[in-house]
């Protein structure tokens, strides 16, 4: 559209984090270093540029996810949620589903201050590719004010586009968080009725807490109740479906990799160490508890001395 290049990202899954550049001809930027903005100044080596970031806005998700949040917020979904937890997914008596989807949506519209783009300088177009964006180029310009004025402005319809994607996001993970509610699915079902996994999702729409749901559920399944190796392996398939969205995917094959190992000698404690670490360190990493990450990984690489 109008000469815009999306040089990487992928247009139908923004990832909040943007970076647009022009070219300018010498010229330009010399002829046009008077007045009150100095355009010249703006630019290096023939490179307009700025950069925003737009992924850090606040959502149901990370609301439900994260406790630290949760009490600057309407504790009355907290309070929901926690009973939910403790209740092993049943409805609150007398929670009316349409009144609770109504304040998450409520939630969810709340608006965000614009962050706005800034600008940054760069030495060469490979430099602009390196970073972890979704980039756009918008051509060459002989003119600094038109430069200027496109590359500022397509900032706003990026974070509009942006948001799109999110509320689309939001929408369907409130409709998927109801589901759970109303399916008693919402963090545990009860691992006799062989269901150790929420029926419907994987980890986007998951809510509860990750470490829970691996100690509580997932691990007792898998190491005592799947009868037979044909079984385990099909709901381990399970596992790694639900598990798709998390970025570290060698932590979740390893959960596997030590099921099996365990399945074969359960009295492993070595093993059965590295199962508990392993599940704490995913849990830790999906509620963005980076700060224990680092004493979890050393004890795993100790395991392996």
């Amino acid at each position: 559209m109008l000469g815009i290049q999306q040089k990487k990202g992928d247009p139908e899954k923004l990832c909040g984090r943007l970076v647009v550049y022009a070219k300018i001809i010498p010229s330009a930027s010399k002829d046009q270093n008077e007045g009150p903005i100095p355009f010249a100044s703006m630019v290096r080596n023939g490179i307009l540029a700025v950069r925003g970031e737009f992924e850090k806005i606040n959502s149901i998700k990370r609301f439900l996810q994260h406790e630290d949040g949760a009490s600057s917020v309407d504790k009355g979904i907290s309070d929901i949620i926690e009973h939910i937890k403790e209740s092993g997914g049943e409805l609150p008596e007398g929670l009316d589903v349409d009144s609770f989807k109504d304040r998450l949506e409520e939630l969810s519209s709340m608006e965000i201050i614009p962050v706005p783009a800034k600008i940054m300088f760069y030495d060469n177009e490979e430099e602009i590719l390196e970073e972890n964006a979704d980039i756009y180029y918008i051509g060459e310009f002989s003119g600094m004010s038109q430069a200027h004025l496109c590359i500022t402005s397509l900032p706003i319809f990026y974070q509009a586009k942006f948001r799109e994607q999110q509320n689309a996001e939001e929408q369907s993970y409130i409709n998927e968080l109801l589901s759970q509610i109303e399916s008693d699915g919402l963090v545990t079902n009860k691992p006799e009725t062989g269901e150790f996994l929420p029926s419907n999702g994987n980890l986007v729409t998951f809510v509860g807490n990750l470490q829970e749901l691996l100690e509580r559920q997932v691990v007792p399944y898998l190491l005592y109740q799947a009868a037979d190796e044909e079984q385990f392996s099909t709901n381990l398939d399970r596992f790694y479906a639900f598990m798709a969205p998390y970025k570290n995917q060698r932590d979740v094959q390893l959960i596997g990799e030590t099921l099996r190992r365990l399945r074969v000698n359960e009295n492993d404690v070595k093993e059965r160490f590295r199962l508990e670490l392993l599940c704490r360190k995913v849990g830790a990493m999906y509620h963005e508890k980076f700060e224990q990450v680092p004493e979890i990984q050393k004890k795993l690489s100790e395991l392996d001395l």
